[in-house]
């Protein structure tokens, strides 16, 4: 015996048109700053603090090494 209203006897929130929706605040993880960006607020870190915990891998094309190499031939 189920009724057509989640809860009998109560109205239905009604969402105000002229009224925003407000967005919740969120906080870094890490130094507790407001976080405003779409990814920043998934993640739960801003840009910075991402950066600290993540740091991006060294690039292959600046890495350097010495190698060892006979002397060219006529020199």
């Amino acid at each position: 015996m189920e009724s057509p209203e989640p809860f009998p006897g109560f109205p239905e929130p009604q969402a105000e048109p002229d009224r925003p929706a407000v967005r919740r605040p969120v906080r870094c993880a890490l130094c507790g700053r407001p976080l405003t960006g779409t990814e920043s607020r998934r993640a739960g870190l801003g840009p910075a603090c991402d950066a600290k915990l993540h740091p991006a891998g060294p690039d292959i094309r600046t890495r350097r090494h010495e190698v060892d190499q006979d002397p060219l031939p006529g020199t």
